[in-house]
C-alpha cells in the first residue's frame, strides 16, 4: 500500500530546505567578502574605526598591515581614541609607538586562548591576550578576519608599558640612584666604523666615537629591561632600602669605607629579580633570585604598589624575607659557603709536583683531591685564594687517608703527617690535626690497632674573617681582594711524616 505524504509537510520541506540555501549562500557570501579585503581595507571600512586608521597612515603602518603578511590588529574605536593623552598622539616617536602597540604580526583568535598569551607586539613590546581583553582593555568584537589576518575592535586604547628596567628609571628611589651608578660603557668592534689598518701593528682604525655601547654591572647579570624575557621585580621604598642597607653592611666591610659602601648598595638590590612572572595572589612557598639563587619568601603583605609591566610585573615592597645563612650545603642563601677544593691551589711554597686523585666514595660516587709526599720540606704549603665576606665562618675540611693503613713490624700505630689551615699567612696557624684523614677503630688482636680511611667532613673550629674580600683583582680603594688559606704541612723534613692531602675546605657562614 502507497502512503502518501500531506501536501502541506511537502511544501514546509521546500521552505525549509530553500531558506537553508539562501542562508548558506550568504553566509559564503560574507566569508568571501572579508577575505577580499586585508586588514587595512577591512579598518579602513569601518567608520567606528576612523580614527585608528587615520594614525595607522600617519605612522606608516597602514603599508605594513597591507603586506601580504599576517598580522593580528586590536583596532581601538574613536570612542577610545579620543580618551587618548595629546602628548602622545602629538609626539611622532610617541604615536609611533603607540600604535605599533596594537599590532603583531600572525593571527590570534580568542579561541586560541586557554588563560592568556603573551604576545609580542610591532613596538617590541609584549601584550597580554585573553579571550575577552587585551593589557585588561575590554575587547567590544573579536575575531573579525580578514584576508591577512583578523581584528579585534576594542574599547580602550593599550598605551606602551614601560618594562622593568625603564619603571624603575622613571622612580626617584634609591633603588634607581643605586642602578644609575653601575653604568659604564664597552667598545664593540662589530658595530665600529673601521677606517684603516695600522701600518705597525696590523690592527683595525676605528673612527673615534664609533662602536661605544652603554652597559650596566646589574643587567649584565639580570636583564630586566629585556622584552624578550618576563621577570617579577622588586623595587624596595627608600625606607626598605636603608634598613637592608643596614642589615647588609658589616658583610661587606674593609679597608675602604668608599668601596665597601659602593659594594653594600650593590647587594642591597643584587638579588631583587626573579625569573617568571609570580601573582601576588599565588605566590609559590619560595622563590630564587635570578643573580645568585637567594631563596626568598614573597608576602602580598609586603606590598605597597603593584605595576603591570611590558616585561612582567614589578612590586614596590616596604620589607622582604630572604635566607641569610644556611646548613654546610646550602647555596641559596645570601651570604654562601665557601668551598675550596683541594687540586684548586693558587701557589705553593716551591715548585714541586703534586697528584690530584680520582677516588670514589663509599656510596661509589668520585672525588678528586691533591697529595704530596716524599717532598723533604718542612713547614711545605699550598696556598688557595678566595673571596669571603666580613663574618665568622665555621671551618671544616675532609681529608681522606685511604692508604697505608695497615701496621707494619712492631708499631703500635700509624706514621701520621699533621697538618695546619692557616689565614692570611702561612704562618697564622689557625688549626691543626695532629691525625688527619684516619678513624682508629681501637684494639684488634693480635695485630695491635686496626685503622679505616675517614670519609667525614671533620669540624676544625670558627674563624672570623676582618674583612671583605671581594675576589676582584680590579678593586680599588685599597680593598683586600683575597681571603688566603694555607694548607701547610707538619713543620719536618721526613718523607711520609710531611705529606699534604686535601679533598676539600669549606668555610660555613655563622651568626
Amino acid at each position: 500500500m502507497t502512503i502518501r505524504k500531506p501536501p502541506i509537510i511537502l511544501f514546509a520541506l521546500c521552505l525549509l530546505l530553500a531558506f537553508s540555501c539562501k542562508k548558506w549562500d550568504n553566509y559564503n557570501a560574507s566569508q568571501d567578502s572579508a577575505l577580499n579585503n586585508n586588514v587595512l581595507t577591512a579598518i579602513n571600512n569601518n567608520a567606528d574605526l576612523s580614527v585608528f586608521a587615520g594614525y595607522l597612515a600617519k605612522t606608516g603602518y597602514d603599508k605594513i598591515i597591507a603586506s601580504s603578511k599576517t598580522f593580528t590588529v586590536w583596532a581601538p574605536n574613536n570612542a577610545a581614541m579620543q580618551l587618548v593623552d595629546p602628548t602622545i598622539l602629538s609626539d611622532t616617536a610617541k604615536v609611533k609607538q603607540f600604535v605599533g602597540n596594537h599590532i603583531t604580526t600572525q593571527q590570534y583568535f580568542t579561541a586560541d586562548v586557554k588563560t592568556f598569551l603573551y604576545i609580542k607586539t610591532l613596538n617590541g613590546k609584549n601584550i597580554t591576550f585573553t579571550k575577552t581583553t587585551v593589557d585588561d582593555q575590554p575587547i567590544v568584537k573579536a575575531d573579525q578576519y580578514a584576508a591577512n589576518g583578523v581584528i579585534h575592535i576594542i574599547s580602550s586604547a593599550i598605551i606602551p608599558k614601560p618594562n622593568a628596567l625603564q619603571y624603575l628609571l622613571s622612580t626617584s628611589l634609591k633603588q634607581k640612584t643605586e642602578m644609575v651608578s653601575l653604568n659604564y660603557t664597552a667598545f664593540d668592534k662589530t658595530i665600529a666604523v673601521q677606517t684603516g689598518i695600522d701600518p705597525k701593528t696590523g690592527l683595525p682604525i676605528y673612527k673615534a666615537g664609533t662602536g661605544i655601547v652603554n652597559l650596566n654591572r646589574f643587567t649584565d647579570l639580570a636583564p630586566i629591561g629585556n622584552e624578550d624575557s618576563l621577570y617579577t621585580y622588586v623595587i624596595l621604598t627608600d625606607a626598605a632600602y636603608n634598613t637592608e642597607k643596614a642589615n647588609l653592611a658589616k658583610f661587606y666591610a674593609s679597608t675602604s669605607p668608599t668601596v665597601s659602601d659602593s659594594i653594600t648598595n650593590f647587594n642591597v638590590i643584587k638579588s631583587l629579580s626573579f625569573k617568571g612572572l609570580y601573582n601576588s595572589d599565588a605566590f609559590p612557598d619560595t622563590v630564587y633570585s635570578t643573580v645568585d639563587s637567594v631563596k626568598f619568601k614573597l608576602k602580598k603583605s609586603d606590598i605597597v604598589e603593584t605595576h603591570r609591566v611590558s616585561n612582567g610585573i614589578v612590586y614596590v615592597m616596604n620589607s622582604i624575607s630572604y635566607k641569610l645563612y644556611g646548613q654546610a650545603n646550602d647555596r641559596f642563601t645570601k651570604i654562601k659557603p665557601i668551598v675550596i677544593q683541594g687540586e684548586k691551589i693558587d701557589s705553593m711554597l716551591s715548585a714541586k709536583s703534586p697528584i690530584i686523585r680520582t677516588r670514589r666514595n663509599p656510596d661509589s660516587s668520585l672525588y678528586k683531591d691533591i697529595i704530596l709526599e716524599n717532598h723533604g720540606v718542612s713547614s711545605f704549603w699550598f696556598n688557595y685564594r678566595t673571596p669571603a665576606n666580613a663574618v665568622k665562618y665555621k671551618v671544616y675540611w675532609r681529608v681522606t687517608r685511604d692508604y697505608s693503613l695497615t701496621l707494619s713490624g712492631t708499631a703500635t700505630d700509624l706514621t701520621y703527617f699533621p697538618m695546619s689551615v692557616a689565614f692570611g699567612s702561612q704562618s697564622a696557624i689557625a688549626f691543626t690535626q695532629p691525625k688527619p684523614g684516619v678513624i682508629d677503630n681501637g684494639v684488634s688482636a693480635p695485630a695491635g690497632k686496626r685503622f679505616t680511611a675517614n670519609y667525614s667532613e671533620v669540624y676544625l673550629g670558627d674563624y672570623v674573617s676582618p674583612s671583605f674580600y671581594s675576589g676582584n683583582k680590579k678593586d680599588a680603594g685599597g680593598l683586600l681582594n683575597f681571603l688566603s688559606i694555607f694548607l701547610v704541612g707538619n713543620n719536618v723534613t721526613t718523607n711520609g711524616a710531611n705529606t699534604l692531602l686535601l679533598d676539600y675546605i669549606k668555610l660555613v657562614p655563622t651568626p
